[in-house]
């Protein structure tokens, strides 16, 4: 019967084994199964108040679900990051799914906001008694919040790092330096001058009343002067610095002020804005999470005791702000990405996976009712603000008005947003409710305002400023003047592009096909090329992992040189061999010729993938067809470089077949007279050029002499009978 069943009957004794790695879901099992029993004793103390007491006994009923939630979140994050494909490109960062993660972050949050409003609401009030005002019940509840955000810390953690930490770099440190003293000094005097300046202000030591226009006119016309001249300045001390100065040892990464500011908005951008989810793919998911990771901070901002809802409401605060700076980082990084042409380049800090445009601006919307929520907590605590009308507003300025607190908060948005403050000019009626008693009271709307005039107002006018560049890029590539787009906006018109393939084959619709025809007429006209787009992008976009871009990408290309590195080096050298001799002679083909053999070389020397047999085989064969023109001096000498960084036997057999003679081939070990026509041999002509190759055989042999596990002997014995075959025929060849 087993044997039918195909089942073997092995009897004997289990074996026991030490857990492992991929034994932590069994822990995570017993810590859900105890949680949920703690649950299930805390539902029995309801219909029975005596059947638990003491604080040991309510630690552990909170305490269990607690440590459930994080060890379970921990263990989901861990194996969704496992799963997720790394990439090992610089400037890149992975983009895995939490999804599950954050709706457990958003149960937990909620249950944390149900509990903050108690028994305060009219109906399903927490079914426990809980007093938040005392101090033991408060700090496990605060300690709640953060271990509500703990896990997915982790998982941007394990993402910051595999990122920011691509080269071996720590992600807190910039690869650019930390910020410089300048910048941190003329940071702290500013906001010194203007704190200093509040502070006098609202202690009345001073009074303007007769000159403060004059005062208000000198300070903008210095602040613009100050733009105009400082540049200058500093350009006139850096001419004036000694260059042969010795230069003293920099501070550590803790010592340095600049590093701890850069890793500071590091941690910003990398950890805590993450948690907004606008790193999450799919189609409004991360608005989504957005708006359910800060409608419970807010409702616990509301329900807390003063001065404690500050707390959550300084969190959400926090990972708006950090949106708000991994947004700007983006944006610097599309920058970058207009002048080199690429999306793989170890400048990039955060790479092109979303603008991030949308979800910075939604969380600064945020902030307007956030800021009231602060305002609110903050009266109940100081008692700073007083009510206009006493008859009206009695006790809201203590109790729950926050309605009043919008009200207040827009008058103040009136008076600092310069797009509205045209109300003062036609004297509308604005009605406070409250007004300051004293100097912190006139420094926490002060600071309310210029909130609003840097951090809004600068998100508006770079938002807008993103809007109009994008337009001029449009009008720019139609007219013929460039042939590229920023990712984000090249990969919007490539999507938009596409259609289903019709019987024209096609993948295009109508206006894109117009579009890109536009293009290519004026960019013919004006001598910048004949393709319809960037051959460099569209080696990229040629791979795309989305299908409509690809397909569109893969259209543009059809009779341009494009694919990865050896597919590129393979159909260049088909191009080369097909063509005849005459219209290679042409200026239009040697140019185009020229610029593909020139990029495949470029992107070989930028890959970060492994340099394979096959590739030092192409290369050898597209240097021996390019050996004798001269125009490609610099492009070959580039090819030797590189081969001379690879320290593999293969890149050694490319350099030889530059420097020794086909009928000589396989008079070197590893070369047979099977294998020789596959390395196209051919002596270069010039010796300056052999030297080169020759250097680079040198190059390979050191390093590989360096290493310490005793490889790469077989490469360094081709390598000697290479160099003992260049000092036997020494200069030999043909000088031109």
């Amino acid at each position: 019967m087993l044997a039918l069943l195909n089942v073997e009957w092995r009897p004997g004794w289990p074996q026991w084994r030490v857990l492992t790695k991929d034994d932590l879901w069994l822990g995570v099992f017993v810590l859900c199964v105890a949680a949920l029993g703690s649950l299930a004793v805390a539902i029995t103390d309801l219909e029975n108040t005596n059947a638990v007491s003491g604080w040991v006994a309510w630690g552990l009923i909170i305490g269990l679900p607690l440590v459930a939630y994080v060890a379970l979140s921990l263990f989901i994050i861990a194996k969704r990051w496992d799963a997720t494909q790394k990439d090992d490109a610089p400037g890149t960062e992975e983009h895995p799914a939490f999804h599950t993660a954050f709706l457990f972050l958003f149960l937990i949050l909620s249950i944390l906001a149900w509990i903050a409003f108690g028994p305060n609401v009219p109906f399903a009030a927490w079914p426990w008694p809980v007093d938040l005002t005392h101090p033991v019940q408060r700090s496990i509840y605060l300690g709640a919040i953060g271990a509500a955000f703990l896990p997915l810390l982790y998982g941007f953690h394990l993402v910051a790092e595999e990122s920011g930490g691509k080269g071996h770099r720590n992600y807190l440190k910039h690869p650019e330096g930390p910020v410089s003293m300048a910048t941190l000094l003329g940071g702290v005097a500013l906001i010194g001058a203007i704190g200093t300046g509040a502070w006098a202000a609202g202690e009345q030591v001073f009074s303007m009343e007769q000159n403060f226009g004059l005062v208000i006119m000198a300070l903008v016309v210095m602040g613009f002067l100050a733009f105009i001249f400082l540049p200058h300045l500093s350009s006139l001390i850096g001419e004036r610095e000694d260059s042969e100065k010795p230069k003293t040892a920099g501070a550590g990464f803790a010592m340095h002020p600049g590093y701890l500011v850069s890793g500071l908005d590091a941690a910003m951008v990398r950890l805590l804005a993450p948690l907004s989810g606008a790193t999450q793919g799919g189609w409004m998911v991360p608005q989504l999470i957005l708006l359910v990771v800060m409608l419970p901070l807010s409702a616990m901002g509301y329900a807390l005791p003063h001065p404690w809802g500050l707390a959550p409401i300084a969190i959400a605060s926090l990972i708006i702000f950090g949106l708000g700076r991994r947004w700007a980082w983006v944006e610097d990084d599309r920058e970058k990405a207009l002048r080199i042409q690429t999306t793989r380049s170890d400048q990039f800090r955060i790479g092109f996976a979303n603008d991030l445009r949308d979800e910075a601006l939604m969380g600064y919307a945020w902030l307007f009712v956030l800021v009231p929520l602060a305002l609110r907590q903050i009266q109940m605590h100081f008692d700073l603000f007083e009510p206009v009308d006493p008859m009206i507003l009695a006790g809201a300025a203590q109790s729950t008005g926050l309605v009043e607190w919008l009200k207040f908060f827009g008058t103040e948005l009136a008076k600092g947003v310069p797009i509205v403050d045209w109300v003062d000019i036609y004297d509308v009626t604005q009605e406070e409710p409250f007004i300051p008693k004293g100097a912190a009271a006139r420094h926490i709307v002060f600071i309310s305002r210029l909130l609003v005039d840097v951090v809004l107002i600068a998100a508006l006018l770079q938002a807008f400023g993103i809007m109009q560049r994008n337009k001029a890029q449009k009008r720019l590539f139609e007219a013929g003047q460039i042939d590229f787009f920023d990712p984000f906006m090249e990969r919007r018109i490539l999507r938009e592009s596409y259609r289903k393939p019709g019987e024209d084959g096609i993948p295009l619709k109508a206006r894109a096909l117009s579009f890109f025809k536009a293009h290519l007429e004026k960019s013919q006209e004006l001598d910048r090329g004949d393709y319809y787009y960037n051959t460099r992008r569209l080696n990229e976009l040629y791979v795309d992992h989305d299908e409509r871009v690809r397909t569109v990408a893969r259209w543009l290309a059809r009779d341009l040189v494009v694919g990865s590195v050896t597919e590129r080096m393979a159909k260049l050298a088909e191009m080369f061999s097909n063509t005849p001799q005459d219209k290679r002679e042409e200026a239009d083909w040697a140019r185009k010729f020229y610029r593909y053999v020139d990029d495949v070389i470029a992107d070989a020397r930028a890959s970060r993938s492994y340099w394979q047999q096959e590739d030092s085989k192409r290369l050898s064969r597209l240097l021996n067809l390019i050996s004798e023109d001269r125009e490609f001096d610099h492009v070959r000498a580039r090819a030797f470089a590189f081969l001379g960084k690879q320290d593999s036997l293969h890149a050694a057999k490319a350099l030889a077949a530059r420097l020794v003679r086909p009928e000589h081939a396989t008079s070197l070990p590893e070369i047979s007279p099977a294998t020789a026509p596959e390395w196209h041999f051919r002596r270069q002509r010039r010796q300056s050029e052999r030297v080169l190759a020759a250097e680079q055989l040198f190059k390979i042999q050191m390093n590989i002499e360096d290493r310490t596990n005793g490889t790469g002997n077989a490469t360094l014995a081709f390598i000697a009978a290479v160099i003992t075959y260049v000092r036997n025929e020494g200069g030999k060849g043909e000088q031109f």
